[in-house]
């Protein structure tokens, strides 16, 4: 098995983005899945398609894989014993349980284990890492590599097929890289994977939730029904300005040494970003997936508070954040834990409990006033 990867997670991201990849450059995907109806409907199809569209169309057919549950206990030992490395798509909040199974391996592997932790999540690398550590495993066993994760991907309805756009990359930290880096086409190493990270941070996520959160209010179901509405466009170009700004202003702290081309980067970026990925039809992005979990998409280090905190710090207009944030405050979900919490924490406390508790902003501060202002506005539209 030394032509394999080991994929503990077989949603959207581990088979429409990492397995893709790895398929695609002759390498077998070796998943690890926890919901046993998901395994076992992979295992009967023997295959997939991940249909890219967008920019680049073409179809791609996964096959040859192998797919493990949890309690192949041995199967997953003996695959990560051999495999060339690992990655992650599981959702932060499960790296915990992913370390005690990834120990499995350790044992029997003669080489270090590269794992590429694929997740939307902050310090996700950090977290699997001290889980490990905690597990009682030296660093000399494992590195966890951070990575920028840019591909959108959906599941088609009834089918194990996947909908995604083409042309994008995967990003990885070259510098945490154990040994020899595989050449996978679509996998880029970078030795500046904080700068990227934050661009698709403060970009990507950050136009995303501003789609979601404003179409909410105006009753979109679908992200592109969002972007065709002039007054929310206007807001995510203002967000997307001031946003490019902050990226080229914190140039020192993000070690971008060719400036000019960072700036035309970011420009190609975010015009992608609107020319093509949101509005893409085909991959029938929902509202309602972009906005679930208000509560850690409003977080301090996040796509939102996270901006509004950079934008601060760079003495840069903030408004077209905190009106988003103001809208997110609003965002309820009967189907949504995190978003019935939220609606509780205003109900009891007041939307400044969340600013303070969940965002981290200051009373004092430009973004908590504008926030607290965007959220009355809204509140007397409804």
């Amino acid at each position: 098995m030394k032509g394999s990867v080991v994929i503990f997670g077989a949603g959207a991201i581990g088979r429409g983005l990492i397995a893709d990849l790895v398929a695609a450059n002759g390498l077998r995907p070796v998943f690890v899945e926890a919901n046993a109806q998901s395994a076992h409907d992979l295992k009967q199809a023997h295959g997939y398609v991940v249909h890219l569209t967008g920019k680049i169309r073409k179809d791609h057919y996964v096959t040859g894989y192998e797919v493990l549950t949890l309690e192949e206990g041995e199967g997953i030992s003996k695959a990560l014993s051999n495999c060339l490395f690992m990655a992650t798509a599981v959702g932060g909040q499960n790296l915990k349980t992913v370390a005690s199974l990834v120990a499995l391996g350790f044992q029997e592997r003669k080489k270090p284990l590269n794992i590429l932790v694929c997740e939307n999540w902050p310090h996700a690398e950090n977290v699997l890492a001290q889980a490990l550590l905690d597990l009682g495993y030296c660093k000399e066993h494992f590195a966890c590599i951070r990575s920028s994760v840019e591909r959108m991907v959906h599941r088609t309805k009834n089918s194990v097929d996947l909908v995604t756009e083409g042309g994008q990359t995967l990003y990885a930290d070259s510098r945490a890289w154990k040994g020899e880096q595989p050449c996978i086409e679509g996998l880029t190493f970078s030795d500046n994977i904080e700068a990227l990270y934050a661009r698709k941070l403060y970009t990507s996520n950050a136009g995303h939730a501003a789609l979601a959160y404003l179409g909410n209010l105006s009753d979109c179901t679908f992200i592109y029904e969002a972007l065709e509405i002039p007054r929310i466009k206007e807001n995510l170009r203002a967000l997307f300005t001031v946003a490019k700004e902050a990226l080229s202003l914190t140039n020192v702290e993000f070690s971008i040494e060719n400036l000019e081309l960072w700036r035309a980067e970011l420009e190609q970026h975010v015009d992608d970003l609107i020319t093509w990925r949101y509005c893409n039809r085909d991959l029938t992005d929902t509202v309602e997936r972009v906005a679930r979990n208000p509560l850690r998409k409003l977080g301090t280090e996040e796509r939102l508070a996270g901006l509004a905190h950079l934008l601060e710090r760079c003495a840069l207009p903030s408004k077209p954040v905190s009106r988003v944030i103001g809208a997110a405050m609003h965002y309820r979900d009967p189907g949504d834990l995190e978003s019935v919490k939220l609606g509780q924490i205003i109900t009891r406390e007041g939307p400044g409990a969340v600013l303070e508790g969940v965002c981290g902003f200051r009373r004092r501060e430009r973004c908590y006033k504008e926030c607290i202002e965007f959220y009355e506005y809204y509140s007397s539209e409804r």
